[in-house]
């Protein structure tokens, strides 16, 4: 992308909670084009979606997978997927061989930022923990059901990932963009919606590191804002709420050198937050 004047370095395209569900599909998808015809317009770099991109119904979740995917491939650019938990209604492996991932948790670089992606459901009640350390987790959670069983947590392995991801990104001088399905802010939710289950380790994680500059999330379906430690923690509102919140059905944020915006479908800036 050209660098002059006010262009951005890197746009990138947002959607979130979608809950594609065969009773509002055909509604759904007449709006969800629009955002596809937001991104082209507006050029974006890559797509993230944010995760819950079905309603994961018993009787119809695979169909409900194969139909937003279907739409979402009609966009050429580059989409990438974040682990919701309504899509670990299908199982884990051919979930991830549908949404073209290797790993639920991966990261990719784009104009000097890195983009970390965390898979949030990597401890839950859908998986047998894979260490001792992510045993304990879970057993936290059984022992407080308030956190909510369609949570998860980032289990041990994942942690230690990500501190090396952090560190890398360091050594590189890229500035680092954090996404997650769930909130890592309890200021960002409700109880209703909870958040990620070990939300306060891994926010203290990824402000320690003075190049980390924004955390994206969904799950809450009325969207948040909070800085904490210098990072701005985003949670946009769902697109199966859209009719509720329609000032954001999708958007895009814009990466500068010192700072990002975050603008809605209709390109209205809803945030100037400054990089620090």
């Amino acid at each position: 992308m050209e660098i002059t004047g006010n262009n951005p370095l890197l746009r990138i395209g947002l959607i979130t909670d979608i809950h594609c569900s065969a009773e509002s599909w055909p509604a759904a998808s007449a709006e969800l084009r629009l955002c596809l015809d937001c991104w082209r317009d507006n050029d974006v770099d890559v797509v993230m979606q944010l995760g819950d991109l079905i309603q994961g119904s018993e009787m119809h979740k695979g169909d409900e997978l194969q139909q937003v995917l279907s739409l979402l491939k009609e966009f050429s650019g580059d989409i990438r997927h974040v682990i919701g938990n309504h899509c670990l209604a299908l199982p884990r492996q051919a979930l991830l061989e549908a949404l073209g991932l290797h790993d639920p948790f991966y990261s990719f670089s784009v104009e000097g930022f890195r983009c970390i992606v965390l898979d949030g459901m990597d401890v839950s009640v859908l998986r047998t923990p894979e260490t001792p350390e992510d045993c304990r987790i879970l057993a936290l959670f059984r022992a407080h059901p308030e956190l909510h069983d369609y949570c998860g947590a980032v289990g041990i392995q994942q942690s230690l990932w990500l501190t090396r991801e952090l560190e890398g990104a360091e050594r590189f001088g890229e500035r680092v963009i954090v996404f997650c399905h769930f909130p890592l802010l309890p200021e960002t939710t409700d109880h209703k919606h909870g958040l990620l289950w070990n939300h306060a380790w891994i926010a203290e994680l990824i402000t320690s590191f003075s190049n980390v500059q924004a955390c994206l999330s969904g799950h809450y379906h009325y969207g948040g804002y909070a800085l904490y430690h210098g990072v701005h923690f985003v949670v946009f509102p769902a697109f199966v709420n859209r009719h509720e919140h329609p000032r954001f059905i999708c958007g895009m944020a814009e990466l500068h050198h010192g700072w990002m915006v975050i603008k809605n479908q209709r390109n209205e800036t809803l945030y100037r937050l400054p990089f620090h």
